[in-house]
């Protein structure tokens, strides 16, 4: 049963979620315009760039310092499943991709993985802080930067490896900065 659920997952995810995206941008586009996102759009690519960063500077650094392994390498093996969990922003669909090794291993060591490496959520949560906060007038502090950071990535790993998670603790990593509306408690 879970082998047919993988595969129908698989299939619904890899064919319907272009077609789902692109209508719920168009339906956004119509009915806000182009110029109303324009600052979400420096917000989507800030994220993507400090993604490609962690991915192309930091992991390839983990990997030959802490791994003894070569990194080009490393990044030729996972990219399928990297643009996988991109585009379906979830590190818990990837899970079936990823289980190409030693099942003793990944059986451990994948549900593990997916559960407390959450850089890339980490990473959002600051952005996505750091943008909300501007929005709504706060200045961010260098103090307060730290403390989102260091929010961000003890909540980080605690976040399900589900699509939509990271929202739920981004409220957290606010009210925790201190970026909170009084006027919404009346």
């Amino acid at each position: 049963v879970n082998d047919v659920v993988v595969v129908f997952l698989n299939f619904v995810v890899t064919n319907f979620a272009p077609f789902a995206v692109f209508v719920l941008l168009t339906r956004t586009f119509a009915i806000y315009g182009i110029d109303y996102l324009k600052p979400a759009l420096v917000y989507v690519v800030v994220t993507v760039v400090l993604l490609f960063v962690f991915l192309l500077v930091a992991y390839p650094l983990v990997v030959a310092l802490g791994a003894k392994q070569n990194p080009i390498t490393f990044i030729k093996k996972i990219a399928n499943v990297a643009v996988f969990g991109f585009s379906t922003s979830s590190s818990a669909a990837t899970l079936p991709l990823n289980i190409r090794v030693d099942e003793s291993i990944a059986s451990f060591v994948l549900p593990l993985g997916m559960t407390i490496n959450m850089d890339g959520t980490a990473i959002m949560q600051v952005v996505a802080t750091v943008f909300i906060a501007g929005c709504a007038g706060y200045t961010v502090t260098p103090a307060q930067l730290v403390v989102v950071a260091l929010l961000a990535l003890l909540a980080s790993v605690g976040t399900p490896a589900a699509p939509g998670a990271g929202a739920v603790i981004l409220f957290t990593i606010l009210s925790g900065a201190g970026f909170v509306n009084d006027s919404a408690l009346l």
